[in-house]
């Protein structure tokens, strides 16, 4: 029951984190990402998905895959501001650096 559990979490944090309107994930995508880590297929996925938006999580389903919806910032902008602050003739590498490394655990943060 645990791995079920584990499952629909990774899930979650997948769509949550590395999709949206524009790159969306299939459910082949999402379940290789996690058969890195734990036994998983496409099916399962698909279930655990059609469960989560059963629930009430914001999760659109496109002729290209699935996207969580709702963000306050989308990949496309994150990597944006990423460009925009190493591109920064004002701060040295080593501030860019950490302003990245503490934008980064914003947009998780956003993303939870």
């Amino acid at each position: 029951m645990r791995e079920k559990k584990y499952l629909i979490l990774l899930i979650l944090k997948i769509l949550e984190n590395e999709s949206d309107e524009n790159h969306p994930l299939t459910q082949c995508g999402i379940a290789r990402t996690i058969s890195e880590v734990f036994p998983c297929d496409r099916k399962t996925v698909g279930r655990n998905i059609h469960f989560l938006i059963k629930i009430g999580y914001p999760i659109i389903k496109t002729p290209k895959g699935f996207y969580m919806d709702g963000k306050s910032f989308t990949l496309d902008e994150q990597n944006f501001i990423v460009d925009a602050v190493r591109a920064s003739p004002v701060k040295s590498d080593a501030e860019k650096e950490d302003i990245i490394k503490r934008l980064f655990t914003l947009f998780a943060k956003i993303h939870r």
